[in-house]
């Protein structure tokens, strides 16, 4: 499966594990590949990707003023030249407001299939960008980049990056007990057990992987995530206090809301994985021409799990978590269609209140010279502390506390 992965991988590759401590044959390759130097500490991004586009009044709202419903008394000035819908604003967490930064993405395309796998995609090589990132922060943890919630989006890369790959986090509950922080069922083997069982399985099937590396990429690197995850110290996570935090139902495990994902999020930033990704459908907001729409959906859906994924995280000066923002595109003017670029917001604790995503009085446009979907993420990049610079040198370095 050369384009993306299949839920079947690594929590499939997990439960099997029973199978293969009694010798049933699994294909395997690396997932995790060599350990790279880690960042100062623990790192992980958080990419919520607002399907379909993300319009500027959450970004740039003092340049659209008399358009999409904003007007003097609902524009909230956080600082450094950054201006946004004051609803979202009064909503925000103090914490996330002095840790924000709009951030400019013109990369000129106004088709949503290319426009997606323009944000997903890094330089010419064609590679995806959060792959690419995962990567370069390095670390130990099995699982370096997750989706939760399901699958990769369609139009953006997929494959591996140095043995790293994206992994499907479906079901908080059996993540846990993958990761070995779950109540210990006699059912399953000792994970010692399991580990040796898996591991021989792998080398007996070796051959079958060799002899058909794109269809069984997927289900080979769900596999072998799962004997990485074996090889790490069992970690302890507490399924309770996300149900609460999150306000999910008291046996939700199933992600399967936009609560779900953030939850299953901070699960995955807790596991130490270096990237993670969750999409949400339905911001391809035609016809909006007062942001009723967005800000709605802004207010009454995203803002409260998004509050508490920000509050937790960026309170916990053991790790250093980012969100980003993004959608396709922003929405244009008069009828919120297609604007080609993208003024994206980014939290974290190295993250100096700022912008570089104002946008145009009259064409929601960014101005010329504004860096494409490469800067950007080398602007992650620098946030991560990275020992190397998969993007080249971090632009928008303004927006990086020293």
């Amino acid at each position: 499966m050369k384009n993306g992965f299949s839920r079947r991988g690594f929590l499939k590759g997990l439960g099997i594990g029973v199978g293969a401590a009694i010798g049933a044959r699994l294909p395997g390759s690396s997932f995790i590949g060599e350990a790279k130097a880690a960042t100062p500490k623990p790192t992980t991004l958080f990419v919520i990707h607002f399907v379909g586009g993300m319009n500027a009044i959450f970004a740039s709202a003092d340049s659209l003023n008399g358009r999409f419903g904003v007007a003097a008394g609902n524009q909230a000035n956080i600082g450094n030249g950054l201006v946004i819908d004051k609803t979202f604003a009064v909503g925000l967490r103090a914490i996330a407001k002095q840790k924000m930064a709009a951030v400019g993405v013109r990369h000129q395309i106004s088709s949503h299939p290319n426009a997606r796998r323009a944000m997903w995609t890094s330089g010419s090589n064609s590679n995806n960008a959060g792959l690419v990132l995962a990567s370069a922060i390095g670390g130990t943890a099995s699982i370096k980049a997750a989706v939760v919630g399901g699958n990769l989006i369609a139009d953006a890369p997929g494959g591996t990056v140095n043995g790293v790959s994206f992994q499907a986090i479906t079901d908080m509950q059996k993540t846990i007990d993958a990761l070995g922080g779950g109540v210990a069922n006699p059912r399953v083997p000792d994970r010692t057990v399991a580990l040796a069982g898996m591991t021989a399985a792998q080398a007996m099937s070796g051959n079958a992987l060799a002899g058909s590396p794109e269809s069984l990429e997927s289900v080979a690197n769900g596999y072998t995530a799962a004997v990485d995850t074996l090889k790490q110290p069992v970690k302890q996570f507490d399924i309770g206090d996300l149900r609460t935090a999150y306000q999910l139902g008291a046996n939700q495990t199933a992600v399967n809301s936009f609560r779900a994902k953030l939850a299953a999020a901070e699960l995955m930033a807790r596991a130490g994985t270096n990237v993670v990704a969750a999409f949400d459908g339905g911001w391809d907001t035609h016809g909006d021409t007062q942001g009723t729409t967005v800000r709605n959906k802004m207010t009454q859906y995203v803002l409260a799990p998004l509050n508490t994924f920000l509050s937790r995280m960026l309170a916990d000066t053991s790790r250093n978590v980012m969100v980003a923002l993004i959608g396709d595109f922003a929405r244009s003017l008069p009828g919120s269609d297609h604007q080609p670029n993208l003024s994206a917001l980014v939290f974290g604790n190295n993250v100096k209140v700022g912008t570089t995503g104002k946008t145009l009085n009259n064409s929601v446009a960014l101005p010329a010279g504004t860096p494409s979907t490469q800067g950007f993420w080398s602007l992650l990049s620098g946030l991560a502390k990275t020992d190397t610079q998969p993007f080249g040198a971090p632009q928008h370095g303004g927006l990086i506390l020293a």
